[in-house]
Order: structure tokens, then sequence, then C-alpha cells
């Protein structure tokens, strides 16, 4: 039993669905063919019996209102319909109607077998006719044989009926296994997914966080016991802050993470001139720009329309156009460019920045928390490696389309509004 249940438990939730709905539809099947097998004989007898008993009544009761014809015209269209022998006599005991095979039954019923008797349903009664004062006697026998007959019918093709059900259940557990648990995988691998990732977030921070943490705690442990270097303690106070600085950006950019993961469904829209939100951004931006030297090819079409929130894609935009000056080298060209598309009808945004590019085995990766191309994790040459991160947050929660690519010498980055 063990092994059964080890087995179970690793099959995939597909055939497990499968396996459960198949056998929960063979066992459905099973029982309706117990259930006609054994309880429809006794229903069928007791209803036949109830309804010929019902429409004896009745032509009893209404028996005085016929003539001879009416009730011999009564009781040839019941038998008929309820498939009787009858025999209607007078007082003397002459055959008004039917034949006799019901004297002939009882004539002999002595050699007929228990088994056999209990086959047939015997009713007698007695009526009368309007314009006579003649009791006459009403005998009919229902034979009860027909129905046992099918359920022996019913025995030899139960193989047939099984396949019958195993094919039928299998087809019918397959279709509903495979389209329930089509999307209902798709959001356990999602939920997975999303859990592996929540983790590997996790386990990143903390890594992150004791970098910084170790560093400051180390030098302040060094200038406290005066040792060896670190009695240089005006040196050492400025890397110690310069360290915390860090870590205070670190958790800021945490913090706006977890507060945009909670707001993300909350977003105001809101019409946006792209154009000039462009062009501000720039602005203040250009200091960083001339300090570098690049060299800034603008061209970016007039009077733009998006419709966005417009704090979080400001901080969006932000951080792409800081990431293009901050990983260019100097001397190089940041290209800002955006325009309405003709065929699409839509608005596009490109950013593309010279002098650098990303192997396209990392292209996929960009996006991830904390990932950074050059991998020492010097701040001096990048950032937390949560800016593009961060981006890609808000662009989904905006449903925009958005791709990165890597040419010869430069990185283009594109959004669709």
């Amino acid at each position: 039993m063990k092994k059964i249940l080890k087995i179970w438990n690793k099959l995939n939730i597909k055939y497990r669905l499968f396996t459960i709905t198949s056998g929960l539809l063979l066992l459905l099947s099973f029982i309706i063919y117990l259930t006609l097998y054994f309880f429809m004989p006794a229903y069928y007898h007791q209803y036949k019996i109830v309804l010929l008993q019902n429409s004896v009544n009745s032509i009893v009761e209404d028996s005085k209102f016929y003539d001879l014809d009416e009730l011999q015209e009564r009781l040839y269209f019941l038998g008929k319909k309820q498939n009787v022998a009858m025999v209607l006599t007078d007082e003397k005991g002459y055959i008004l109607f039917g034949k006799n095979e019901q004297h002939i039954t009882n004539k002999y019923s002595n050699n007929i077998p228990m088994s056999n008797q209990a086959k047939e349903y015997n009713i007698k009664a007695t009526l009368k006719i309007k314009d006579s004062n003649e009791r006459y006697h009403l005998e009919i026998l229902m034979p009860l044989q027909p129905i046992d007959e099918a359920n022996i019918v019913l025995r030899k093709i139960m193989p047939f009926i099984i396949i019958a059900a195993f094919s039928i259940a299998s087809i019918g557990a397959y279709i509903y296994s495979k389209t329930i648990t089509k999307p209902l995988i798709e959001i356990i691998n999602k939920e997975r997914e999303e859990e592996r990732k929540r983790k590997e977030f996790v386990a990143t921070i903390s890594h992150e966080l004791k970098t910084p943490i170790t560093v400051i705690s180390g030098q302040l442990e060094g200038m406290i016991y005066n040792v060896g270097k670190y009695k240089d303690r005006d040196t050492y106070l400025r890397k110690s802050y310069e360290s915390t600085q860090e870590l205070k950006l670190l958790v800021n950019e945490m913090m706006e993470i977890s507060k945009m993961e909670i707001l993300e469904k909350d977003l105001q829209f809101e019409d946006i001139n792209l154009s000039e939100l462009i062009n501000n951004l720039v602005q203040k931006q250009i200091y960083l720009i001339e300090n570098k030297n690049l060299k800034l090819i603008y061209k970016v079409e007039k009077n733009l329309m998006v419709k966005a929130d417009r704090e979080k894609i400001i901080r969006a935009l932000n951080n792409i156009i800081n990431n293009a000056i901050k990983y260019s080298p100097e001397n190089e060209k940041i290209i800002i460019k955006s325009f309405k598309s003709k065929a699409s009808k839509t608005v596009v945004l490109e950013v593309e920045n010279t002098g650098v590019t990303i192997e396209n085995k990392y292209l996929n990766e960009v996006f991830d928390p904390f990932f950074r191309v050059e991998k020492s994790r010097n701040r001096k040459t990048g950032g937390s490696g949560l800016g593009l991160y961060i981006v890609s947050k808000i662009l989904k929660s905006h449903n925009l389309y958005y791709k990165i690519e890597s040419k010869r010498n430069s990185v283009l980055f594109t959004i669709y509004f």
C-alpha cells in the first residue's frame, strides 16, 4: 500500500486527474448496470401490477355504465395495451370474451414448477353492466417473464457494456483532464516559478546586505581597537559612510520593489505627453552626459501622447536613460528616439548607447534582480542590479511590450506604448 501511495504521489497532476475521472466514470457505469440488473425487474414487476390493478379497478367501477359490447371493447384495448390474457364469463361459466387459456393454466398448474408459476400475475374481479342484473366474472393473466429475459440479455452483453464504458470513460477522462489541467498546470508552474524567484531574491538580498554590513563592521572594529591601517580614522570613517550610503540606496530600492508589488494593480492611468516627459528627464541628466563627454543624438517627435501612471513611468524611463549614460564609455553616443509607428499605430521609444555590448546569453537575465553583467559587483562600475528589474516590473504592470538588443557596438532598449 505504501508503494502504491508513493507512486501515486509522484504522478503528474494530469495523470492523477485522468485516473480519478476515469475511475469515477467506470464506477458510475457499473453502479447503473447493477441497479438495472438487480432492481429493475422487481420495480418493473411492481409497476406493471399496480398499473393493471388500477386499470381493472377503473373498468369495474365504470362497467355499470357500459353495455356488453362497450365492456368487450374496453377489455380489448386493455389486453392490447398491457399485453395480458383475459377471460370474461357469465354466471353460468360461458366465455363472453377472450380465450380459455386461464382455465387451462389453472387445470395444469399443479404440474407447473413454482419458479415458472411465479412469473405470472393473476387478477379476478366481478362486475355488473347496465340493463342487466347478472354478475360477470373477469379473470386476467399477466406474464412477467419478458423482464426476466431482458435481465438475461443484460448479463450476456455485460462484457460489451464494460468495454464501451471503459472506452467512453477513458476518452472523457482524457479530454476532461487535458482541458482542466492545462490552465491548472500553467498556474501551478507560474506559482512555482514566482516562489523560486522569491527565494532567490531573498537569498540575494541577504548576500547584498551582508557585504556592506561586513565592511562597515570590520572598519569600525578596526578603528575602535586602533589596529594597523585603521588608525587613519578619517579615511575609514569616510569609507564606512560610503558603505552606509550604498546600504541605504539598496534598502530604498528594495522597499520600492516591495511597494510596487503591493500596489501594481492600483495604477493611476492618465494622458501623458511623452515628448515633454523625455525632454525633462534628459535635461535633468545632461550634467552626467556632458561629464562623460557623450554625444547626445535626440530625435523625439512632438506631442506624442500615451496613457500611463505618471510617477511610475517616469521612474522606469529615468532608469533606462541613466543606465545608458552610466554604462557608456567616455566619448561615445547616447541616441534617444521616439516616434509614432505608421504601421502599428503605436508610440515607440528607443534608447541606445554605443561603445558597449551585452553577450546574447545574458540578454534574458538583465531584468533579473541583482543581475550584473560585470561580475565583480563593484558599485563604482555599476549600481545595485535592481534598476532594470524595477523597469521590467513597471512596464509589465502597464502591459507594455519592451525588449533589449545587443548590436555590434551598442545596446538598444525599445518600448512600445
